[in-house]
This record gives C-alpha cells, sequence and structure tokens, in this order.
C-alpha cells in the first residue's frame, strides 16, 4: 500500500511505488527524452539516405543512371574507372562494337578518391572482366584531393553513403563533416516533406529543391549513351575551346593511391577478371609543359604499382583541335581517335581474357 502525504492546501498524492496518477520520476524523464532525442536524429539520418534525392541539376544527378548500366551490362564486360576524361572523352559503343563485349563507362570527375571508384564497382566485378583504370594525373595522391566531394552525391543518389563508408575513404574529420552534411540534408528533406505533403501524395508538386543550375542540366540521362558518355557537348558548334589552366600532376604516388591499386588488383585476380592502367586524355600542347612531370610520375608508378600500364602517356596526347572545353575533355573529332587507340591497346588483353574463360 502506497503511503500518502497531505499538502497545506489539502491536495493529497501518492509517494512511493509507480503506480500513482501523476507520478513519473526524474530518471525516467531522462530516459524517455534520450529515446526520443535518438529517434529524431535516427529518423533524420534515415532520410537523408532513404527519401529520394532533390533532384535539382547537378553533375553527380547520373550516377544513378550510370549504375544501372553497370547492373545491367551482364559480363564479361569492361568498365572504366576515373574521372571526366572518360565521361567527356570515350566513346563506349565504338570500343564495345570492336572488342564485342559490354562497355560500362563509370567516369564522372577526378574529385573522388581512388577508393571510392573501387569500392563503387567492387560488387559487379565478375569472371573475364576487364576494368580499365584512367584517373586524372591529380589522382595519383592527396595533394590536390577534396575526398569530401563524395558527400556531394548522397543528395541526387543516397545509396553511396554505403561505398563511402565502406571504402574508409575519409579520415576522421572527414568523417565528421559528412555527418554534418548527412544531418543537414535530412533536416531538408524532412522539411521539404512537411511543407508538401499534400502535393506530394497528390502527385501535384515535383521533388526538388526548386533550385536550378543552368550550368549542369546539360549531365542529365537523355544526354548520356547506353555505355555512359556525354554526348552533349558532340553537338555544339563551339566544341573547340582549350582551357589554359594547365594540368595538375601529383609530384609523387601516394602511400594511399598506391595501397588502393595494388589491392584493387589483386581483388580482381581473386574474381577472375583483370584490371589496367591507360593514361587519360590530355592536350598535346599542355603535355609538352607537363611531361617531365608526368614522366616522373610514371616512373613511381611502374616501380609501386602491380597493376600494369598498357600505353605510355605520350599515346594518349591530343592535338588542340580535338579539346573541348577542358584540358583533359575531347571533342567529336577526338573521342573516336582516343577509341581507336583504347581498342587496339586492349585488344590482346580481350582476346586473352576470352581465351582463359571461354
Amino acid at each position: 500500500m502506497n503511503t500518502v502525504h497531505t499538502s497545506p492546501e489539502g491536495a493529497v498524492f501518492p509517494i512511493g511505488g509507480l503506480g500513482g496518477a501523476g507520478r513519473f520520476k526524474p530518471k525516467f524523464v531522462f530516459i524517455w527524452a534520450l529515446i526520443l532525442y535518438a529517434l529524431f536524429w535516427i529518423t533524420v539520418m534515415a532520410a537523408a539516405v532513404f527519401l529520394p534525392g532533390l533532384d535539382d541539376p547537378m553533375c553527380f544527378g547520373i550516377l544513378g543512371y550510370k549504375h544501372e548500366i553497370l547492373n545491367k551490362a551482364g559480363s564479361p564486360k569492361i568498365i572504366f574507372l576515373g574521372g571526366s576524361n572518360l565521361l567527356f572523352g570515350l566513346d563506349g559503343p565504338q570500343i564495345e562494337k570492336a572488342l564485342r563485349r559490354p562497355v560500362v563507362n563509370m567516369g564522372l570527375c577526378l574529385m573522388f578518391p581512388l577508393s571510392y571508384l573501387f569500392d563503387e564497382v567492387k560488387d559487379n566485378v565478375q569472371p573475364g572482366d576487364l576494368v580499365v583504370l584512367s584517373p586524372e594525373y591529380a589522382d595519383y595522391s592527396e595533394e590536390y584531393a577534396n575526398n569530401i566531394a563524395v558527400a556531394d552525391i548522397l543528395d541526387p543518389y543516397p545509396r553511396a553513403i554505403y561505398w563511402i563508408l565502406r571504402s574508409n575513404c575519409l579520415n576522421p574529420s572527414q568523417l565528421q563533416v559528412l555527418l554534418g552534411h548527412v544531418r543537414a540534408l535530412g533536416l531538408t528533406k524532412l522539411d521539404y516533406a512537411s511543407r508538401h505533403i499534400a502535393q506530394i501524395v497528390g502527385h501535384r508538386c515535383r521533388w526538388t529543391h526548386g533550385k536550378y543550375n543552368p550550368g549542369l542540366d546539360v549531365l542529365n540521362k537523355e544526354n548520356l549513351d547506353k555505355c555512359g558518355d556525354l554526348t552533349w557537348h558532340l553537338r555544339q558548334a563551339a566544341d573547340n575551346q582549350p582551357s589554359p589552366v594547365l594540368f595538375v600532376v601529383s609530384s609523387h604516388l601516394g602511400d594511399t593511391e598506391a595501397k588502393s591499386i595494388n589491392e584493387f588488383g589483386e581483388y580482381c585476380a581473386v574474381r577472375g577478371a583483370k584490371i589496367v592502367l591507360i593514361p587519360p586524355s590530355v592536350s598535346d600542347v599542355q603535355y609538352a609543359q607537363q611531361r617531365a612531370k608526368v614522366e616522373a610520375l610514371m616512373a613511381e608508378c611502374k616501380q609501386r604499382l602491380k597493376v600494369p600500364f598498357v600505353a605510355p602517356p605520350e599515346r594518349y596526347a591530343f592535338p588542340q583541335k580535338m579539346i573541348f572545353n577542358n584540358q583533359y575533355h575531347l571533342n567529336k573529332l577526338g573521342r573516336p581517335v582516343r577509341a581507336a587507340r583504347m581498342i587496339e591497346d586492349l585488344r590482346p588483353i580481350v582476346d586473352e581474357l576470352n581465351k582463359t574463360h571461354s
């Protein structure tokens, strides 16, 4: 039986036990507050990852389509990994036709660390596959890295958080920044959903921030071909305005990058696949100015990397008339020339893979 206490005002309330009306011990208030706080932030994080991206134009919005191509390609296939030198400078259908196997161009931009690029495709690597790595020259070390740029993938393609975390491409301070980005993204999506729930349910509202970026709206599914190559710039009249800014070359091969490349090479070998390196496409004028740096970097790579280069850098230096807008990008004149060289360089490797896995 609970005892009772009568206040000076005559009110009677129970003390002792848990069953009295109006009774809630402070420690339980704290526990419930903690539970509700945790549930709130779990909801926010889940919203960031599982709600669709707010589909404003941005260069990472095409990543989901590239993964659709990768998932449907089957094997044996050729997967190209690298930055915008591939996005703007690869002719996948030409290579696909010549080498008689599906081609998937996963190239996007040079900001992503190599370990992320490898982790993004590793589950799709199958026996007989060929992975062609063609990174920009700044990607061989952390000197010019912008690893936290991977956080921007999460809005248009939230699934990428799995690869970001599994690849271990971020240090503790970068992970903290990523956590803040995910939190802000979740709050933004929840705020938008709460203010437009009726319109969304009634299909009367577009799921978007409404922030239009005209400079990036060309990077969409309609401007990619079946292999994941960008084709928009091939239709432009002014398709030859090379940037005067020199392409950047890492002064050394970073330990992290060397480890990532070698480990992925071993992973491919265990899966019955193969990985090779091909230099990126660059302007021959700029290559002449950066040749000494490139050759020094490549000499170190050949000493420390177990993955072979199938061609020297100068083979993929192209005349200025074949360059589009950026020192790494090719126009409609340059792409078929590069594709023809790639076909010639990769054919012996593909033939050997075909014999091994026939």
